[in-house]
């Protein structure tokens, strides 16, 4: 697993028990450090990113619901999605020096993951429509110009590739209910 990627998912870990303990994701991060051993470079990427979720909360929550609340309620999205989302939209805005593409990708990955397989094309949904709200010079581009990320739906069980067709538009009308997890394990490691 990458720096990156294992420093996003110790950040989503610490921002979902977070929300269901009630802690400062920043205190959680560093209780979740203390747990695994990483490199350096993944400890302080996790830090600067959990640092800028802290400090833009507010304005990102209220990005995050005018993203969703044209064709979904808010208050129906899992937690976990909720969490990928935040850290998604946090990305996207406070860390230009990252590809937008990867952004997108790396929470899809995480929904893949941790998530019912319909919530990553909801994911993948919300950070591209946030994607060519922060760069606006994308709106220009034809559609399908912008590489899809892979279907995860469709290959649930194989290992995703580097980027495939999708086309589709992801259903945002879909019902994800309240169980956003599948027998994967939760983000701190305890069987869903």
């Amino acid at each position: 697993m990458g720096k990156r990627r294992k420093g996003r998912e110790i950040v989503l870990q610490s921002m979902y028990a977070s929300l269901m303990g009630g802690g400062d994701v920043p205190a959680v991060l560093e209780d979740q450090l203390l747990r695994r051993e990483s490199a350096p470079e993944t400890v302080a990427f996790a830090r600067d990113l959990a640092a800028k979720v802290k400090a833009n909360r507010p304005d990102t929550e209220r990005w995050l619901r005018t993203l969703i609340s044209v064709r979904w309620d808010p208050s129906r999205v899992g937690a976990l999605e909720r969490c990928i989302l935040l850290l998604g939209l946090t990305e996207l805005r406070h860390s230009p020096e990252v590809p937008f593409r990867a952004v997108i990708n790396e929470a899809c990955e995480l929904a893949h993951r941790y998530c019912e397989d319909a919530a990553v094309g909801f994911v993948n949904g919300v950070l591209d429509r946030a994607a060519h709200e922060t760069y606006p010079d994308l709106a220009g581009l034809e559609a399908g110009a912008l590489p899809a990320v892979d279907d995860l739906e469709a290959s649930a069980d194989e290992p995703s590739g580097d980027g495939g067709a999708g086309g589709a538009e992801p259903d945002l009308d879909a019902d994800f209910g309240d169980t956003p997890l599948r027998s994967a394990p939760a983000p701190g490691g305890e069987p869903a």
